[in-house]
């Protein structure tokens, strides 16, 4: 990983839970997941902060599957990929 990509994972963790921050707050640990189809290569600046609980818990990414994540919670597009509008709007909110 270099300068940029860490810069950028420590803001994404920083920022926190983009599930938190629209829905139900956990106060848990912000774990990073990367946000690709399939087992494709994955990049350091695809990636979105997930607590535990909505990375892999019973009402995560991973706990669910994504399918029935994206239809629960409803992320922009309708598709995991909407985790990154979220990330970006989080972002930006975090810079003014």
């Amino acid at each position: 990983m270099n300068a940029a990509e860490r810069r950028h994972v420590d803001a994404v963790r920083k920022a926190g839970c983009v599930v938190c921050r629209r829905f139900d707050a956990t106060g848990l640990r912000t774990e990073i997941h990367h946000v690709a189809e399939g087992s494709g290569l994955r990049s350091w600046f695809s990636i979105a902060g997930l607590c535990t609980e909505h990375h892999r818990g019973a009402t995560g990414l991973h706990g669910m599957g994504t399918k029935a994540f994206v239809r629960f919670y409803r992320p922009p597009g309708d598709s995991e990929f909407g985790l990154l509008v979220w990330v970006n709007a989080d972002l930006a909110a975090a810079r003014r």
